[in-house]
């Protein structure tokens, strides 16, 4: 099973937020574990608890935990959603950063899959997550066109 990392945004669900000294600690985490793998700085993550045993962790859980400890680096909440965790739609608007009722609108179009529980639509976490990634690389293309544009027509030099 897989996990999402995701900014905090849903109420109702235990989060993880870190301030003052917890936040230098985070930072220095965050940096310690997000050192690229297969480097000689990279030899894999392990725990040591009180007693000096030491405990090796998979890759997929060093890299939640690097994902998380970078995300409370820089100062937001955390929550960890399983990829086959099923979702409301409030709680789909939550990741997203949108209304719920844009989410509807989105299942309703086809756009976002979701299946019906009563009356309810429920939204599998991957998809969501799918759905946001797609979103989040359209906006960033666009962006790179707008600037490229703007940079041929001479728009970043009109000023001088």
């Amino acid at each position: 099973m897989k996990t999402a990392v995701t900014p905090e945004r849903r109420k109702g669900r235990k989060v993880i937020a870190s301030q003052g000294v917890e936040r230098v600690a985070v930072t220095r985490l965050a940096g310690m574990l997000n050192r690229p793998r297969g480097t000689k700085a990279h030899h894999g993550v392990q725990i040591i608890d009180a007693d000096g045993q030491h405990v090796d962790l998979p890759a997929p859980l060093a890299d939640v935990m690097a994902r998380a400890a970078a995300l409370l680096a820089e100062g937001l909440s955390v929550s960890v959603v399983a990829e086959d965790e099923m979702l409301s739609t409030q709680d789909a608007a939550a990741l997203l950063n949108v209304s719920r009722q844009y989410v509807v609108r989105l299942v309703d179009r086809g756009t976002l899959p979701a299946v019906k529980v009563g009356s309810h639509r429920r939204l599998r976490a991957r998809d969501v997550e799918a759905y946001k990634a797609g979103r989040d690389s359209d906006r960033d293309a666009a962006l790179d066109r707008l600037a490229a544009m703007s940079e041929e027509i001479g728009g970043y030099g009109l000023g001088r």
